[in-house]
């Protein structure tokens, strides 16, 4: 049964995550809500830096936000095969205190840069 309290919607394919920090951890977003997003990143190892924030932004446009308040609340190693020594990952964030503006920005994003509900 979902327990999920809000709507995820298919990310387009050009719509990526940046962990900031080193910015160790960048890829595709897969899914995303008002309340969190998903993505895919390439990686050696797991890293295990603190992050408080992710930016959000598309490869095709000049959208961008910028320091998006988050907690990582899942980082686990997919089970697909890319190499011996890369592993794929799949990083699941929540984001915490937003303020008015990154609500009206991540409502934009979801209108304008997704494909559609994410079926469960």
């Amino acid at each position: 049964m979902e327990r999920r309290k809000f709507t995820r919607f298919k990310a387009k394919d050009d719509a990526y995550a940046a962990l900031r920090g080193n910015y160790t951890k960048v890829g595709k977003i897969s899914d995303i809500s008002l309340n969190g997003l998903a993505f895919r990143y390439l990686a050696e190892k797991v890293c295990s830096e603190m992050v408080n924030y992710v930016d959000i932004f598309l490869s095709s446009n000049g959208f961008h936000m910028s320091e998006v308040p988050c907690v990582v609340v899942c980082d686990e190693k997919e089970c697909v095969y890319t190499s011996p020594m890369i592993t794929q990952y799949r990083c699941g964030l929540k984001f915490e205190g937003l303020n008015e503006e990154y609500k009206n920005k991540l409502e934009f994003f979801i209108n304008n840069f997704t494909t559609g509900v994410l079926k469960s």
